[in-house]
């Protein structure tokens, strides 16, 4: 009597169930038969070959990498492996937004671009806890492996940021990155293609301002892209928050839960940054009359997916 049984083997979400004979000579026939030379492998598919050997440092870095050492570059190695998942899902998104009229079809899939990147952030913000159990003393036994390498180069951050619309008067003393990696290509330091796609990316509109254009695209109390609506709305707004703030501040000083002289700055403040928001400098901003028409009404069918 022959034995049959089974084993799983878990590949991505698909479980493939795997069939082996008692007889030797079955089992062999039964695998060269359905075993072809090209049978797509999880190794072969993932080129874990190549991912693998990529983790000794660049050419020529003797001796080989210690445990600490490695650690730290599988860790970094996984930062760039991230952001260019980032990257590819925000140029996704940024693609279906940079239209004139945005199909209602594509906010689903826009989001869910959106979404997947904020998983991923999240993922990568917790990773550092993982390059926490890296000691200080641990890393200074490899820091002048690094020579003057740093995470500022990484153009793969660069691009993200570009893409989110990161503008330079944002950073630090105004740096622009584009400026470093420039001095590198000119050294020999960055490829050409490299450069190429960082031009590329920076000569796009970024997420920002394309999500800026759709949301002042509104139709705001059914008109789209009348400033005169728009500031009606705002203003309109300010005033219910003003009359309700002063019902909120009789409502509290009655019952006892302070005076007016106390509650009074504080519900004047929250209208004040309303105001600031909305109207600074008097003139309504279209795309944030638009993100407040959406969260006011946002039980609207139209207004209440994805």
């Amino acid at each position: 009597m022959r034995i049959l049984y089974f084993e799983q083997f878990f590949f991505s979400d698909e479980v493939i169930l795997a069939v082996k004979v008692s007889s030797p000579a079955l089992s062999a026939s039964i695998m060269s038969s359905e075993t072809p030379p090209s049978r797509m492998t999880y190794g072969n598919y993932l080129q874990l070959e190549e991912l693998l050997s990529l983790q000794s440092g660049p050419e020529g870095h003797e001796p080989s990498p210690s445990n600490h050492e490695m650690h730290f570059i599988v860790v970094h190695q996984a930062f760039e492996l991230w952001f260019k998942q980032i990257n590819r899902e925000l140029e996704e998104a940024l693609k279906l937004l940079n239209v004139e009229l945005v199909d209602e079809k594509k906010i689903p899939v826009i989001v869910s671009h959106l979404e997947r990147c904020s998983e991923i952030f999240r993922l990568l913000a917790s990773q550092w806890k993982v390059m926490e159990t890296l000691s200080p003393q641990d890393f200074l036994a490899f820091r002048d492996r690094l020579g003057t390498s740093s995470g500022f180069e990484s153009w793969q951050m660069r691009t993200l940021e570009m893409l989110l619309g990161l503008e330079s008067e944002q950073r630090i003393g105004g740096m622009d990155p584009m400026v470093h990696n420039r001095k590198l290509h000119s050294e020999g330091k960055l490829s050409d293609s490299v450069m190429e796609n960082m031009i590329r990316i920076d000569n796009l509109p970024s997420l920002n301002d394309v999500l800026q254009n759709w949301l002042a695209r509104t139709p705001v109390n059914g008109v789209s892209g009348d400033i005169k609506v728009m500031q009606d709305f705002a203003e309109g707004h300010i005033n219910s928050m003003i009359e309700h703030g002063e019902s909120v501040i009789a409502h509290m000083v009655r019952i006892g839960h302070g005076t007016e002289e106390t509650i009074r700055p504080r519900i004047e403040s929250g209208i004040s940054g309303a105001r600031d928001f909305l109207l600074p400098n008097g003139k309504v901003v279209p795309s944030r009359a638009g993100l407040l028409f959406i969260e006011s009404y946002r039980e609207l069918p139209l207004l209440s997916w994805p």
